[in-house]
């Protein structure tokens, strides 16, 4: 069976909080060297978002991380809100509507390990920092797509 990715496209819509979205859900298949180099990307910067969030100034905020979370042989990888982190464990809520695992629903407190992070965001300066996967998708989507997208954001990717 073809394991597949389901990366949450509503988070980039919704990144400065956590709401249900209509947007859809992307599925990407597990060998997709673009988006795995890119995960591979934000857990290698993760000490990048923990410096900042463990002191955000004035310009930082709306941070988020994604975590792997697995039902038998499901993978979806989902954005979480509200962030807290006890020294080995964040804690917050599922930032959108879950697509394929039943047993996690929008807002659902949750517990990701580090292990666990698939990727990382903030906003600085009405700027999007990290968000590696979403820059994959991004990316993929046609020029019209990409117009749409940027103008409902209220952060700009550079």
């Amino acid at each position: 069976m073809k394991q597949f990715v389901a990366l949450a496209m509503a988070i980039l819509v919704m990144a400065v909080g956590c709401r249900k979205s209509d947007d859809p859900v992307v599925k990407v298949e597990a060998e997709d060297s673009e988006m795995n180099t890119a995960i591979s990307a934000a857990q290698a910067s993760m000490t990048n978002f923990m410096t900042v969030f463990r002191a955000p100034q004035t310009n930082q905020q709306y941070f988020l991380i994604k975590g792997k979370f697995t039902a038998g042989d499901v993978v979806e990888h989902i954005w979480v809100a509200d962030l807290r982190y006890d020294g080995s464990v964040f804690h917050g809520v599922i930032a959108n509507e879950p697509e394929s695992i039943p047993s996690l629903r929008f807002k659902q407190p949750v517990e990701i390990q580090l292990a666990q992070i698939s990727d990382w965001m903030f906003v600085q300066d009405g700027k999007l920092v990290g968000g590696y996967t979403s820059r994959v998708l991004r990316k993929r989507m046609t020029a019209q797509q990409r117009r749409e997208l940027d103008a409902q954001l209220p952060y700009r990717y550079e």
